[in-house]
């Protein structure tokens, strides 16, 4: 009895032209090496931020999230302790939401959370920034250092120690505070 089935071809189908995009996928953005794109985004009090302001107190950890994200959720501890360790050391860790929340549920996340670091979100402009980092998915964390150069792209927090050991930051931190995370 000859192989019957109206969906799964299709989904096979799809399923393989799929694979390759995803594969792909992995590698688009900008690389380690390359310069960050420049971004200009407001917080949640409306005040602009770009990345050149940021990139003047030293590195930056971007983390590109979204409320309805369980990932970047589980995340928040680690978020915290590096934003308590690091900022004003030579560090500044700036999420910016990229999901299509209402900005009052993004408000609501971050105080229910008690979020201390820099949020940023801007519906009008959050979608240029997505398309400019090339995002596939949240988080996406990048760590750039003060020049422009990415230093790290991936979806965990990088070892920070490893990355400002050696840095030419203009906001140079004490060493017994490069601790490995």
């Amino acid at each position: 009895m000859p192989y019957k089935s109206s969906t799964s071809m299709p989904l096979l189908f799809l399923l393989l032209l799929t694979v390759p995009v995803l594969a792909s996928a992995t590698n688009i953005g900008p690389r380690v090496g390359q310069q960050a794109p420049e971004f200009n985004i407001t917080d949640l009090k409306g005040q602009p931020h770009s990345l050149t302001q940021l990139r003047d107190k030293g590195y930056v950890l971007v983390v590109f999230w979204s409320t309805r994200c369980h990932v970047c959720h589980s995340m928040i501890p680690e978020f915290k302790r590096v934003h308590e360790q690091y900022d004003g050391k030579g560090l500044t860790l700036v999420a910016i939401n990229v999901g299509y929340e209402e900005k009052d549920e993004i408000d609501d996340y971050v105080f229910e959370n008690r979020l201390e670091y820099l949020v940023l979100n801007n519906d009008n402009t959050k979608g240029d920034v997505a398309e400019a980092y090339r995002l596939v998915g949240t988080p996406t964390i990048q760590l750039i250092a003060p020049d422009g150069t990415v230093k790290y792209r991936g979806h965990t927090i990088p070892k920070l120690s490893e990355y400002l050991k050696d840095s030419n930051s203009k906001t140079p931190a004490a060493p017994s505070v490069l601790q490995p995370m």
